[in-house]
């Protein structure tokens, strides 16, 4: 299942990097890709995950916490 994500306020590439590499170790995540230019984040999960809209969100807030995360 794909769920797709606008994250704005990322300030670099490193910080994307970190983004997409810590939503793909979330419990339940299978994989996930972030377009910096583009602000969108997209997570795939075997199954629906309860919270994955506020799980990504904390996550995110570890690295950029004035970044704002929305479902699309």
């Amino acid at each position: 299942m794909k769920t797709k994500f606008k994250v704005e306020g990322i300030d670099c590439p490193n910080c994307a990097a970190k983004i997409e590499k810590m939503v793909g170790e979330l419990e339940g995540v299978t994989k996930s890709k972030i377009n910096f230019m583009a602000e969108k984040l997209t997570v795939e999960t075997d199954d629906a995950v309860d919270g994955l809209l506020e799980k990504v969100t904390e996550t995110v807030h570890v690295v950029e916490p004035d970044a704002v995360v929305s479902a699309l």
